[in-house]
């Protein structure tokens, strides 16, 4: 709380102490640009995507997180956490994508997530200097060189009496996996994410297509034509490792037991490389793509053609894979079958869709348990003749559009913390205008441009006794940009004169208040719709400002360090006082005394909660590792304000 004996104590040193306060403009030899602080909590991150898509019209969304994004229901499946992620993006038609964002400064690394088939998810990425980057196909071929490829069946053991396409490393990777990682067309993909591999509907399957497991459909793929068959892995949600495979019989000749058919097993452990088991993430076996040969078993040999008239099933072995081996347990009670009469439970455990365009794509849903979404495991065949296949499966659905504009945006939460005394330094208690916001930008999917911000702003603390105003300004975007701005709450200032931007400035500007006191802890919400801005142009949480002495004047505008004032603060109150600006540097509001620097505003990015500071104690004092964080220059204590003083 600001005393009226500190302001008498500043006007009596203005008018007896020659040089109290400073002239603008004057010669003082203090530090340039480099030598002062900028008291940013979060960083600049160069991040690069490269998922290396063969397809050229296949863009994914994608998402970083400060923490894994995944955890796991009573169930045991994977499903996504309620939290924001710090940014968001679309990938170009080939994977690929590099921006600047920001990031907290004391994060170490980040996750990349994204429910879209064909991409390793969630993986986990080191911040080094200030970068980020990630190429999946030169990730998977690292890991692949890790893994110990076995040299005979006999290595690692499976039941007796099932076959084997032939042999796998430690960690279930089949050796007989195709050279080449294959995906079907973009709008394939895009309809078999909608259907199968999206994390974040919990709805049943059946609930939402019950048109799937009308009578007279089946799972099993009838051969009327010799033909090739290939199975791709795209993806799975389980926390089970599970084991896939295959059996044939002959077509109208449904088998009514276990017992009756002869297993083949495809991938001993139909996982991705990147997968949550309960609290930890485990190595996998398999990436989005990876295919393997069919082959049909004659009761002798194998055949690399599959003849008319048999029947293709599917069977999937619940926890079947652990340390390189394969097991069955709880005497198959895991056991799940595409052909229902073989299910003990009398559910439908598989569920395969004929892609209508191609009419050689089936898209296949394992459920291995009770949550009945049918994305344990997925897979997509890969019919080599066409015609081959007899159409006595339901089409996928044309649901799958790829992400939307209104899906591609970026939240960013904080707190805007200012003293309200400046040019003079004040207690630097950082608690005499206290703003929460809360900024969303908008952008488009073919480039990432933004379209749209909205951001609501909530006042909630008041610790001076000056009238102060708000405003924010899109510094480095032109008025042309602005296409429209709207204003919802108790907004309003005289400056504004009635306009949707405020008069008089080089930059937009827009004023919410004159004084904080009437709109304390009510939302005012602002929004610019632009036409196609530069995301690095336009990040949260742009140029915010205080004016205080509102009620006089204009000019007196408090900004964050280092930023810019606009064209209606008043240039004669720079470098005087404790303000040690330097214009004609563009070096604004900053400030070095005794060696100790102290910032005029602090933004606290990403953050939804923040302690207002103990009034009138200097800031480093409510946060003891405050200060060494800025003597380091930012490269200690980057989580200081998690460490409140006792």
């Amino acid at each position: 709380m600001k005393h009226l004996s500190t302001l008498l104590l500043f006007g009596v040193c203005a008018l007896l102490i020659t040089g109290c306060i400073k002239e603008p403009g004057s010669n003082r030899n203090t530090p340039g640009n480099d030598d002062y602080f900028d008291f940013k909590i979060d960083q600049q991150v160069a991040l690069s995507i490269d998922y290396g898509f063969p397809n050229k019209d296949y863009a994914v969304l994608f998402e970083l997180y400060d923490r894994n994004p995944l955890t796991e229901n009573e169930e045991g499946e994977s499903v996504k956490r309620d939290i924001e992620p710090i940014y968001r993006g679309t990938t170009d038609g080939s994977g690929r994508f590099s921006a600047d964002i920001q990031a907290l400064s004391s994060l170490p690394t980040v996750w990349l997530y994204s429910d879209y088939p064909g991409v390793l998810s969630p993986i986990e990425l080191e911040i080094k200097d200030n970068r980020v980057s990630f190429d999946q196909n030169s990730y998977i071929e690292q890991l692949r060189t890790r893994g110990t490829r076995a040299v005979t069946g006999n290595q690692h053991t499976y039941p007796d009496e099932w076959l084997t396409l032939g042999d796998w490393d430690l960690y279930g990777t089949p050796d007989y996996l195709e050279a080449e990682r294959t995906m079907p067309s973009a709008g394939t993909l895009y309809s078999i994410n909608e259907v199968f591999v999206k994390l974040n509907s919990m709805a049943k399957l059946k609930d939402r297509y019950p048109e799937f497991f009308a009578a007279g459909l089946s799972s099993d793929l009838r051969i009327i034509k010799p033909t090739k068959v290939y199975l791709v892995f795209i993806n799975s949600s389980a926390a089970w490792r599970n084991t896939v495979g295959y059996y044939t019989y002959p077509t109208g000749q449904e088998p009514q037991s276990p017992a009756d058919i002869k297993r083949v097993l495809a991938f001993p452990d139909a996982s991705p490389f990147v997968k949550k088991i309960g609290a930890t993430t485990a190595r996998g076996a398999l990436a989005g793509g990876d295919r393997v040969q069919l082959k049909y078993w004659d009761g002798e040999k194998f055949n690399d053609e599959f003849p008319a008239g048999v029947s293709i099933g599917w069977w999937l072995e619940g926890m079947g894979f652990s340390n390189g081996n394969i097991a069955i347990q709880s005497k198959g009670k895991f056991a799940r079958y595409s052909t229902d009469a073989l299910n003990s439970d009398g559910e439908r455990r598989t569920v395969a869709l004929l892609d209508p365009q191609s009419k050689r794509i089936v898209a296949i849903g394992f459920e291995d348990n009770i949550d009945l979404r049918y994305n344990d495991a997925t897979f997509y065949l890969e019919v080599g003749e066409q015609g081959a296949i007899d159409g006595n499966i339901p089409d996928l659905p044309d649901d799958g559009q790829g992400p939307a504009d209104d899906q591609n945006y970026v939240q960013t939460n904080g707190f805007l913390m200012f003293e309200d005394l400046w040019p003079y330094g004040g207690d630097y208690d950082m608690n005499d205008v206290m703003i929460k916001y809360s900024s969303t930008v908008y952008k488009h999917i073919v480039n990432n441009a933004v379209y749209k911000i909205t951001t609501e702003y909530t006042p909630c603390h008041n610790g001076g006794k000056i009238p102060s105003g708000f405003g924010v300004q899109l510094t480095g975007v032109s008025p042309e940009t602005v296409h429209k701005v709207t204003v919802d709450g108790p907004a309003s200032s005289t400056y504004m004169q009635g306009q949707p931007l405020e008069p008089g400035q080089k930059y937009p500007t827009v004023l919410l208040f004159d004084d904080i006191g009437p709109v304390l802890d009510k939302k005012i919400t602002v929004t610019f719709e632009l036409n196609d801005a530069t995301e690095s142009t336009v990040t949260p949480p742009f140029n915010p400002f205080i004016f205080t002495d509102a009620d006089k004047i204009r000019g007196k505008e408090v900004h964050l360090v280092k930023q810019m004032p606009t064209d209606k603060a008043d240039p004669s109150l720079f470098g005087t006082g404790d303000d040690e600006s330097q214009p004609g540097i563009n070096l604004y509001y900053v400030r070095m005394k005794n060696d100790k620097q102290y910032p005029f505003a602090l933004n606290m990015s990403f953050m939804t909660d923040f302690p207002i500071p103990q009034e009138g104690k200097h800031i480093d004092d409510s946060y003891p590792k405050f200060r060494n964080w800025v003597e380091s220059d930012g490269k200690s204590n980057k989580d200081w304000y998690l460490y409140p003083a006792k």
